[in-house]
């Protein structure tokens, strides 16, 4: 473990440095920072089945990573396995249920217990808002996210006038564990319409302490990095990003291993054109290539006398995606083609301590299994969306989508000079079949959503949509004796419909959405037909859920809450699904006077014992915390912010998160006890 005493007093310093200096410099030529009152009324600017948050007016107190961050709107929840990784999970559905586009390129995390889901290592420093939609809500967003779209957006820098560079700097620590992060971003004009831009962060923690005082394995380090070189005339914009992030000396409570090392890289190229063309109004498109490299193991970063197990990973994603933008009358039109292709591969190495050398060279003959035998998933998917005013108060939205999906696994047959047994032996024994040829699938989505506007503050909407989600690498090839894919298993189907209205008034809003989720062919991890071994087969299942949200805000008081219930079944075996979240949500109560704010929050959740007993680690009591926060704008262009959170130092773990494997007296990995926290922000 690194000390980090050093970097936590550079981190003070800076802080320290930034609030002496940041009041004395000329603000009259610099962008003020938004106050804290326009992140309380965030949700008079949201929708009933999506939230909106612009990361550079969060405010938010030092996070682990964008999944953290992503986890505060409503209707996001997550699961957690340690401090870094928080897993998201909307409307009960998780991992590729979930699409995350970042700028639009997908990265896919390359451990097989998901120690780096996307979400990890998102550029939230560089995005300029975060979309989270709900549900299945449009055609255009790629192939699966039955369950919800993650969607980083990035716009052109601007510039103030005879100023050639902007930026921003931040700089934060909590109590809890040592947090700490620092980070920065720069634009510079370099004329004719190019420009540069460049991001770092860096951020870690020690192991933080729950509400009783016991420490859970959370520590890690982190370090980002991003380029952009671009052109926007106004008519064509194009920009290159080069982005890297490294994760290092990851622990995890809920794991059998740690993570010594992460490491991803992305290199996309975006852009667009607005022509002039009759109906064709607009055309744009990305292409983009991401490669990580994932490192778990159960004896560097943990004391271990028995078996030494090491997993060096990779996943190499590929992709691109051209769409044109169609107006004629009353309708506005998107018709394009996307292609991905993600490529998986993953051996465990392993044996007693003289082996340790040839565990950590990747000797074939230490290879005790081919988790992920080079496995190949490509979908390439044609879409066409429209949305029509069918009249002043009427608006018809129609999707269709077609996705064609090629699955391979090169190492089936094994892996040269290893004793592991083949993926195929494994395939074999539990469904009686092999991996040696490619699974194709022709996969099928449609939505229809018509809202309709009863009064200018009052909006209903009611859609129906179906869209299909492939197996993963791991639903389809993990190959480990107790835990096994299956190359046959067919894709899900999701048949959903939502109900639901938006009302707004000059100082409030509310939204409220009931949906329902009917899935054929749902891919269960099944823990329970075959003892001791986890095997794939498709059910019957349905989920259903509510979602309310609202906010209020007059005369400097500001008011938002919110609440999501959801319900899982697996109906052909009669039995609830796995890791479905109780019934929780959020009130908070702030005062805003201008150069200051300050408020609290309750976070609360219901108890939860509908659970499958094989999957889930028991049963959940409900909870409630507070959190305080508040913020001073030290200027127009710096802003400090600072806050407890858990104050009463509540012990708690929410229903979500992994079993703690390591601390076998608790259930669950705990949530951290009572933090302090301090941050500085501005803009220059």
């Amino acid at each position: 473990m690194k000390t980090r005493t050093l970097r936590l007093g550079a981190c003070a310093a800076l802080l320290a440095s930034v609030a002496q200096i940041l009041p004395a410099q000329d603000v009259t030529a610099l962008d003020p920072i938004v106050i804290q009152a326009q992140r309380q009324a965030q949700l008079l600017r949201n929708r009933a089945s999506r939230s909106t948050l612009i990361p550079q007016q969060s405010l938010a107190a030092p996070m682990a990573d964008g999944g953290a961050l992503i986890s505060t709107l409503p209707g996001v929840d997550f699961n957690r396995m340690g401090g870094h990784g928080v897993d998201l999970v909307i409307r009960g559905q998780q991992a590729n249920q979930l699409t995350v586009i970042d700028s639009g390129s997908l990265t896919y995390g390359a451990c097989p217990n998901r120690m780096d889901p996307p979400s990890s290592t998102l550029s939230i420093l560089r995005a300029d808002r975060i979309i989270v939609d709900r549900g299945y809500a449009s055609v255009t967003n790629g192939a699966g996210g039955t369950g919800g779209t993650v969607r980083l957006e990035r716009d052109t820098p601007e510039f103030a006038e005879a100023r050639r560079w902007t930026g921003t700097l931040a700089a934060g620590a909590n109590s809890n564990g040592n947090g700490y992060e620092t980070a920065g971003t720069f634009a510079y004009d370099l004329g004719g319409g190019f420009f540069l831009e460049a991001s770092a962060e860096v951020k870690g923690a020690d192991n933080y302490t729950d509400g009783a005082g016991r420490e859970e394995r959370s520590a890690y380090d982190q370090r980002s990095t991003g380029l952009t070189f671009g052109y926007d005339d106004g008519r064509l914009d194009l920009a290159f990003d080069i982005e890297r992030d490294l994760a290092e000396d990851v622990l995890f409570a809920g794991a059998g291993m740690d993570s010594p090392f992460s490491e991803t890289d992305v290199y996309r190229l975006r852009g667009g054109i607005d022509l002039n063309m009759g109906a064709l109004t607009r055309i744009e498109g990305s292409l983009y290539a991401s490669t990580v490299d994932h490192v778990m193991d159960n004896f560097t970063l943990r004391p271990n006398a028995g078996m030494r197990m090491r997993v060096p990973s990779t996943s190499d994603t590929t992709g691109g995606r051209i769409e044109a933008q169609l107006a004629f009358g009353a309708t506005t039109a998107k018709i394009g083609l996307d292609h991905q292709a993600n490529d998986k591969r993953a051996i465990a190495y392993g044996g007693g301590a003289p082996l340790i050398p040839q565990i950590l060279a990747s000797d074939p003959a230490v290879a005790r299994f081919v988790m992920w035998p080079d496995v190949t998933i490509a979908q390439t998917g044609l879409f066409a969306e429209t949305e029509t005013a069918l009249s002043q108060s009427t608006t018809l939205k129609l999707g269709l989508r077609y996705d064609h999906v090629r699955a391979s696994a090169g190492l089936a047959g094994g892996l040269a000079g290893a004793p592991a047994p083949t993926p195929n032996s494994l395939y074999t024994l539990r469904y009686g079949t092999t991996f040696d040829t490619a699974r194709h699938e022709d996969n099928f989505g449609a939505l229809a959503r018509i809202e309709q506007r009863i009064t200018p503050d009052l909006m209903v909407f009611a859609g129906l949509s179906t869209s299909a989600r492939t197996a993963d690498a791991t639903e389809r090839a993990m190959a480990r004796s107790e835990w096994v894919g299956n190359p046959d298993i067919a894709p899900e189907q999701h048949n959903q419909f939502d109900l639901g209205v938006e009302a707004t008034g000059n100082s409030w809003a509310l939204n409220a959405t009931a949906w329902v989720d009917k899935v054929d062919d749902y891919i269960l991890r099944d823990q329970f037909s075959v003892a001791g071994v986890s095997t794939y087969r498709n059910v019957s299942a349905l989920l259903a859920g509510v979602e309310l949200s609202g906010s209020w805000a007059r005369d400097g008081w500001v008011v938002n809450g919110d609440l999501a219930w959801t319900w899982g079944d697996n109906r052909s075996d009669n039995r609830p699904l796995a890791q479905i979240p109780p019934l929780q949500g959020s009130l908070s109560l702030a005062r805003d006077q201008g150069l200051w704010q300050a408020g609290g929050r309750v976070n609360f959740a219901s108890s939860q014992n509908r659970i499958d007993p094989s999957r889930d680690p028991g049963a959940t009591a409900g909870y409630a915390t507070l959190d305080l926060f508040g913020s001073y704008d030290l200027s127009e262009k710096a802003v400090l912010i600072a806050g407890v959170d858990n104050v009463f130092d509540k012990q708690y773990a929410r229903h979500l998160s992994r079993s703690n494997t390591f601390d076998t007296s608790v259930t669950r990995v705990a949530e951290p006890g009572r933090s302090f926290y301090l941050k500085v922000e501005a803009r220059f």
